[in-house]
């Protein structure tokens, strides 16, 4: 009932437009048992009955088509809306609460659980218009005979309690199946991140396959093949209700209540006929009941995501065209682990930066850099204390707005393929231009607004993250450990010379970085351990300068 549900809210006139060819359909359907009997009783004229039957096929065919085209294209809209919908859900979405829910969740989520929920949809036609049907034929059946009725009535109903009960076991194995596949993504996402760690050491690796990945996917298969084994003996066992049902309309019945024969050949023609539909639809409860699982999670991720807000202000509260002040007071974060009860506290901070400032971040590792660097891109959110732009205190009314200063290249960067802007040609110009600038025009180049390849070094990929970085054109640069993985060359043009480049273009540059022979370049820098901020003094930061000839 929930995808039903999940379709009238997607379009309430498609679905009564599929409801009522369905029906039309449903007693065509009916209708032609009814014209066969007449036709084996020889009740009628052949020539009108041939009419009829014809006539009857062409209504039944076209309605039916009609009913089934529409929940196609309904279904397939609604897919295409919740697809769209949950990834700008995820993007409005605090980054915080993202890694609350797993990275390996929300990729079952969006992967299988949307595809098992798709996969049902074709389904859904054949239920609607075969559920028609049945009901069309019972209420033949009921126009015949009332007592033929009361005997199909009485075998179904048994036979739908038994199945319902005989289903509740497969039901709840599902439950486990879903929980099994998430635990096989988390492993083979381990798999895939970590394959140089297992490639260097064998033994590791086979014990991974084998006690980690191995156990849990038989565990995922012995259940998949019980729940579906049941689920296959009650489908057959509601086939051979039908031919029970057969056999007593035939045999018992007349016995009771003598019935002419002109009905028992009908009432028995028209349950063969309800053979296929009925099976069909039993064959499709195991993919509708998966698909109502995997709908609750998909629900349940919904109602955890942020609505995306569509409307942006007029004008950013943040002045632009004033000199960039950027100011923490007091501001407060505690990171808590996912995977147990610790947690780090950073802060409270006070500081302050200036439009047109190179300000290096340094610690040792665990100190806080990264927490720090989260909270000026707006991705963390303090829980104490204020951050101002401009002097206009940051909120989650205007947070999207002040993310639009930022530009960053993280440690653990995700480079994308295509090259987006609303000036398509430019931006492809200007990154042509970096790519040459950076010396890697014989490695990639620009195609189809996209870069030609990422099957790039580490070192290869991070240049091409600074040039996406570039294109973006924001006040605010932020580089955590940009040059970690970078040859000497390139270590030296990004601190004297890229960073240079962006301070005299006015932007405000803050580098997370150990590269203590490059310190004399930064404007301030600024220490954190134990998530507290202890400032090395700008006149430090200016002797320890060296000079070009010296590096």
């Amino acid at each position: 009932m929930n995808l039903i549900h999940y379709l009238f809210r997607e379009s309430w006139k498609m679905l009564l437009l599929a409801a009522i060819s369905s029906i039309i359909g449903g007693v065509s359907g009916a209708a032609l048992v009814a014209i066969i009997a007449k036709a084996l009783a020889g009740t009628a004229s052949h020539t009108t009955l041939a009419i009829a039957f014809f006539g009857t096929c062409l209504t039944y065919m076209v309605f039916m088509s009609v009913s089934q085209i529409t929940l196609l294209r309904l279904t397939q809209s609604g897919i295409l809306r919740l697809r769209v919908a949950m990834s700008y859900k995820l993007l409005a979405t605090p980054y915080v609460k993202l890694q609350a829910l797993g990275k390996h969740g929300l990729l079952v989520i969006l992967t299988r659980d949307i595809n098992v929920f798709v996969d049902s949809f074709p389904f859904l036609p054949m239920v609607f218009c075969n559920s028609i049907v049945v009901l069309a034929c019972t209420s033949y059946i009921a126009w015949l005979s009332w007592q033929m009725l009361l005997v199909f009535a009485v075998i179904m109903g048994v036979g739908m309690v038994v199945f319902y009960h005989l289903q509740q076991g497969p039901i709840k194995q599902f439950v486990e199946v879903r929980r099994q596949v998430e635990s096989l993504y988390q492993h083979f996402r381990n798999l895939i991140d970590g394959s140089k760690e297992l490639q260097l050491n064998a033994e590791r690796g086979d014990l991974f396959v084998g006690k980690v990945i191995e156990p849990t996917a038989r565990e995922f298969s012995n259940i998949y093949v019980e729940s579906m084994t049941t689920y296959t003996m009650v489908v057959n066992s509601g086939t051979g209700m039908f031919y029970v049902l057969i056999g007593t309309l035939l045999f018992v019945i007349p016995s009771w209540y003598p019935q002419r024969a002109e009905v028992l050949t009908t009432v028995t023609l028209v349950v063969l006929y309800l053979i296929r539909p009925v099976i069909e639809l039993m064959n499709a409860l195991p993919a509708l009941r998966q698909a109502g699982k995997a709908l609750e999670q998909i629900d349940k991720l919904d109602g955890d995501l942020v609505p995306r807000e569509t409307r942006r202000p007029e004008h950013s509260p943040f002045a632009w065209d004033k000199k960039l002040h950027l100011e923490l007071h007091g501001v407060t974060h505690e990171y808590r682990s996912v995977a147990d009860d610790r947690h780090f506290t950073v802060g409270p901070l006070d500081l302050s930066l200036r439009e047109g400032e190179i300000l290096y971040v340094v610690g040792g590792n665990g100190s806080g850099k990264t927490s720090l660097a989260m909270l000026l891109l707006g991705l963390y959110q303090p829980e104490q204390g204020t951050i101002y732009l401009n002097g206009v205190p940051v909120g989650a009314d205007n947070l999207d707005e002040y993310r639009r200063h930022f530009s960053a290249v993280f440690a653990d960067f995700h480079l994308f393929e295509q090259i987006l802007g609303s000036d398509q040609q430019a931006l492809c110009e200007r990154a042509s231009h970096y790519i040459k600038a950076l010396d890697m025009s014989h490695k990639v180049s620009i195609a189809d607004g996209k870069f030609s390849t990422l099957e790039l070094s580490s070192g290869q990929r991070k240049r091409l993250a600074l040039v996406a970085s570039y294109l973006e054109d924001r006040p605010v640069y932020l580089f955590d450990e940009w040059a970690a993985d970078q040859d000497p060359k390139f270590k030296r043009l990004f601190y004297t010379e890229l960073l240079p480049e962006l301070k005299a273009l006015g932007k405000t540059v803050i580098v997370i970085t150990h590269d203590d022979a490059y310190f004399g370049y930064a404007d301030r820098i600024i220490k954190l351990e134990d998530g507290q901020l202890q400032a090395v003094s700008e006149s430090a930061a200016a002797e320890a300068r060296p000079s070009l000839h010296a590096i």
